[in-house]
């Protein structure tokens, strides 16, 4: 008589794939650190209590951060249908850097829905004394969906301007212009203000 089958053991359903649907990255500015009491650190405790959960990251990075990374990560945690949101809040050298960020998601079929800068300068690598003339543009990908940015005139350095590589492909607001020093923008009422704006739009 052939042997009886052995009954089999149970197994439970695979545990559902773990993601994160919702980035906010902040982007400070050079010589910020995260112990420092700076805007941005303010900034992110704000936007943290109010917009982090099991499906949404509230990031603070600095400048130098390896953005490859970041994009990993950001892309080996997406939903499987791709749909994750992305929105990047830098300031002064943060700006260039989210670019690059911006450029790595790209890479991978991820678009930033939005940016809000503030006072973002120019930096180039090799040729740091551009940082203080008015010419350099910040160049935004057109995997960026749209920017708002404030900036001020009183002293160096200052906000570059920010121009789309493409038009069609994103929406560069009007800057609005903030009357205090370049050091002092982070704390900005009206920074801040846009910032929160950025974060809860749908």
């Amino acid at each position: 008589m052939p042997d009886s089958p052995r009954p089999r053991l149970y197994e439970p359903p695979a545990p559902p794939r773990p993601c994160i649907e919702r980035w906010l990255i902040l982007i400070s500015g050079f010589l910020q650190t995260e112990g420092q009491p700076t805007g941005f650190v303010r900034l992110w405790s704000e936007l943290h209590h109010t917009h982090s959960g099991p499906y949404s990251r509230v990031e603070l990075r600095a400048w130098d951060d390896d953005w490859h990374d970041l994009a990993e990560l950001i892309w080996r945690c997406r939903p499987r249908d791709n749909g994750v949101d992305v929105r990047i809040f830098a300031y002064s050298w943060g700006g260039p850097s989210a670019m690059k960020l911006a450029r790595e998601l790209g890479r991978r079929g991820i678009r930033v829905r939005a940016m809000a800068l503030c006072d973002p300068v120019y930096r180039d690598r090799w040729r740091l004394w551009r940082t203080l003339f008015p010419w350099p543009e910040i160049r935004v990908p057109t995997t960026v969906g749209e920017v708002a940015w404030v900036r001020q005139r009183r002293d160096w350095p200052q906000g570059h301007d920010v121009v789309a590589e493409d038009a069609r492909q994103t929406i560069i607001h009007e800057p609005r212009i903030v009357d205090c020093g370049h050091t002092y923008m982070d704390d900005s009422k009206q920074f801040r203000q846009m910032a929160h704006v950025i974060a809860r739009m749908g």
